[in-house]
């Protein structure tokens, strides 16, 4: 079974990123993804004293973190848009690490009144400089798809959009099985 994390990486109080979150999680095949949330309020400002290209964690909290990503096959990051851009606690999670980041398939689900465009886009630069495979992103629209207390009531063409994005990871990771078995 591969393994598929869904980042929540807004720790505002009153957040509505869980919900979005765990709507993405049932959106996922139970045949092919076996699902884990995990969210970055637990995850404290960067504290390393090495720079993680080194790969020399000493944290333990940094330890579990470098071992959540590099263990999943694929990971979905769910994003608000604040101030035209991704919230920093997702900067601060991908700043922890590296090696980790490589090469590891990831779609983005946003979510704002213009539908995260602005954050996915600047989050994809960001994690292509890690050489993370961005395998493509979406967002929902508040009043369209989610309101903004976290309401769900997803487009039947925003649904198509995950699916594909699922499908796409799911893509690569039986591409990358492959390589590695070739």
């Amino acid at each position: 079974m591969n393994q598929l994390r869904i980042i929540v990486s807004s720790t505002r109080p009153g957040r509505i990123g869980p919900k979005v979150a765990e709507w993405v999680a049932t959106q996922a095949p139970t045949d092919a993804w076996e699902v884990e949330l995990l969210d970055l309020s637990t995850l404290p400002f960067f504290d390393e004293e090495d720079m993680p290209k080194n790969g020399n964690y000493a944290k333990p909290h940094t330890k579990d973190w470098a071992s959540k990503v590099f263990e999943s096959d694929a990971i979905v990051v769910v994003t608000p848009q604040y101030n035209r851009s991704f919230p920093a606690p997702i900067k601060n999670a991908i700043d922890y690490l590296f090696a980790e980041w490589d090469s590891k398939p990831i779609a983005l689900v946003g979510y704002g009144w213009t539908g995260a465009a602005d954050a996915t886009a600047d989050l994809t630069k960001v994690l292509e400089h890690v050489k993370a495979d961005v395998v493509g992103s979406t967002g929902l629209v508040f009043t369209q798809d989610i309101s903004p207390e976290g309401e769900l009531d997803v487009t039947a063409e925003r649904r198509a959009e995950v699916a594909g994005l699922l499908e796409a990871l799911g893509s690569k990771v039986t591409d990358l099985d492959s390589v590695s078995a070739g």
